[in-house]
This record gives C-alpha cells, sequence and structure tokens, in this order.
C-alpha cells in the first residue's frame, strides 16, 4: 500500500524534526515554512519546498501544522494561499500546534464543512525526540479518524493515545505544559537560593539532576543551565508563557484554582518583557539571579 502524501506546514525546532522523521520514514512530503532556510535539511531528505500553505497542500492526503499559536494556525489555513482551500476533497488535517482546547474543537467544525476531516494531536517530547520518532502523541478527534492516521502517527511516536473527542488532544497537552511550566521557575528558584547561601552551582546541579525529584526535563534543563546554552531554543520561554496563559484561561473556565501556575506565569512574563523570550525556558534561571541580585553570570546574548 502507497503511503499517504504529507504536506507539512511549521518547521520550527519541533516541526522540522518530526518532518525529517517522516520523510525518513519514506512518506512523499510536500513542506512549508515562512523562513525558508529551515526547510533545506527536510528538502535534502527529499521533500518538495512549497512556495506557500497552498502549494504545499495542493497534492496532499494530509496537512500536518505545527505552528506558534491559534492566530498563526488560522492565518496560514484561512487567509490568502491558505492550506484547506487547496486540500483534496476527504483529506486530514492534523494540527500538532498548541492552542485552546475550544479553538480545537470550533476548527473542527469548520474544516468538517469544507469536507475534510481534522484532529488535534499534540505530542510531548523535545527536538530529538521528534528526529527519532520517540513523541508520545496525544489524539483528539473521531477514532476513525485516528485509525485512518496511524501510519503517520506511529512513525513519530513510541506512544499514541486516543483522548477522546476533538480538543481533549489539546487539553492533554495543556496539562503536560503546565506542569513544566512550573517546574521551570522552581528550578531556577531553587539554583540561585543555593548558590547565595554558598552552594557550588554545578554540584548543585548535578545533585538536582541525580535526585528524585528531577525529570526526564529538569534533567535536560540542568544541562542547558550548566552549559548556559540558551540559544538552544528547545522550548522557547515566550512559548511557555503562552502556553501557562491558556492554561490559566481554562482553569478560569472550570472555576478551579490555580495558584501556583499563576506564580509561574508572572514569572514567566516578567522574564519573557526582559527579553529572554526567545531564549530556551531553562534561561528564566537568568531571570532569578537578575531579581536576586547575584553576580557573575552574563545575561544571555548580552
Amino acid at each position: 500500500m502507497d503511503k499517504q502524501r504529507i504536506a507539512f506546514v511549521g518547521l520550527g525546532m519541533m516541526g522540522n524534526g518530526m518532518a525529517c522523521r517522516l520523510a525518513e520514514q519514506g512518506f512523499p512530503m510536500s513542506v512549508y515554512n515562512r523562513t525558508r532556510d529551515k526547510a533545506m535539511e527536510v528538502e535534502g531528505l527529499g521533500a518538495r519546498l512549497a512556495d506557500s500553505p497552498a502549494d504545499a497542500t495542493r497534492d496532499a492526503d494530509i496537512l500536518m501544522v505545527s505552528l506558534a499559536d491559534q492566530d498563526v494556525v488560522s492565518s496560514l489555513m484561512w487567509g490568502d494561499g491558505g492550506a484547506i482551500a487547496a486540500l483534496p476533497e476527504g483529506g486530514y488535517v492534523v494540527d500538532m500546534s498548541t492552542v485552546p482546547p475550544d479553538y480545537a474543537r470550533v476548527e473542527a467544525d469548520r474544516v468538517l464543512a469544507t469536507g475534510h476531516h481534522r484532529v488535534d494531536a499534540c505530542v510531548l517530547g523535545n527536538p530529538m525526540h521528534a528526529r527519532s520518532g520517540e513523541l508520545r502523541v496525544m489524539v483528539g478527534g473521531r477514532a476513525d479518524d485516528m485509525t485512518a492516521l496511524k501510519g503517520v502517527f506511529d512513525a513519530i511516536g513510541k506512544d499514541v493515545v486516543h483522548m477522546g473527542p476533538n480538543g481533549t488532544g489539546a487539553m492533554m497537552k495543556l496539562v503536560l505544559n503546565m506542569l513544566m511550566g512550573v517546574q521551570m521557575p522552581a528550578l531556577a528558584e531553587a539554583i540561585v537560593f543555593g548558590e547565595a547561601a554558598g552552594l557550588p552551582r554545578e554540584k548543585m546541579l548535578s545533585m538536582i539532576a541525580g535526585s528524585g525529584y528531577s525529570s526526564p526535563v529538569m534533567d535536560f534543563r540542568c544541562a542547558i543551565i550548566g552549559e548556559r546554552n540558551f540559544d538552544f531554543a528547545a522550548f522557547k520561554l515566550g512559548l511557555m508563557r503562552k502556553d501557562m496563559m491558556l492554561t490559566l484561561e481554562e482553569s478560569h473556565k472550570l472555576a478551579v484554582p490555580m495558584p501556583v501556575t499563576e506564580a509561574s506565569y508572572a514569572s514567566l512574563t516578567a522574564a519573557r518583557q526582559m527579553g529572554l523570550g526567545d531564549k530556551d525556558v531553562a534561561a528564566i534561571v537568568s531571570y532569578q539571579e537578575r531579581v536576586s541580585g547575584l553576580k557573575g553570570y552574563d545575561w544571555p546574548g548580552a
């Protein structure tokens, strides 16, 4: 059986990794990214570099999007030269962006009205997981649609879970990203707190990373903090702050108090205002250093 033809729109660090993985797995690919240079790797693996979202989608069975937020998704889907009008009838839209659950549900109805199918298929992992096919995929949508897309999901994910109807994949992503969003400011506070008391940072990072309090995400960020390699933005601080904002918006609708999330959102917002939004979220430690008066560390990008 021939593999489905994929149009992939959005080649950030996660999108590029997934697109390259799919190309290597033999899926016919067309790709579009507003910054064309970011498409060079997947083009080298045989993908066709498209001039617009519509150009990417015109001969595809599946449109996959991995974009910064719902505004960018809407623009590239429905705007001038948008992807949806060019997608052949009966095609599938797989939105892998982190978007509000309500948006995912409304988009599903809107896409269905055009004669297409849509699922929200959010992923958990870092760019290396995306490249190696070891993501966890959380799918919201009709079970039949998930079955039709099984080959694609199996190519990028080691764990693929159908969460329920449209919007549930997006909600599960917020639940998981919230945990990361509170861990990172807490990690920064712990490091600066200990160093202010005279503990050596290198030893603290090693102890934290090897402790029962840690997690794969925290281990990864301990290494980034130790190297101060904040330009390797596996997850941008600004996007983490955006996801925490989405989480709080959902919590207000549900009347669920989330004081820890609110405090973390405030720290991330302040750090973004100080110019750290495009750095990895681990750069929150630089904000904590600054507000605590801790000397001896260069400001990222300075």
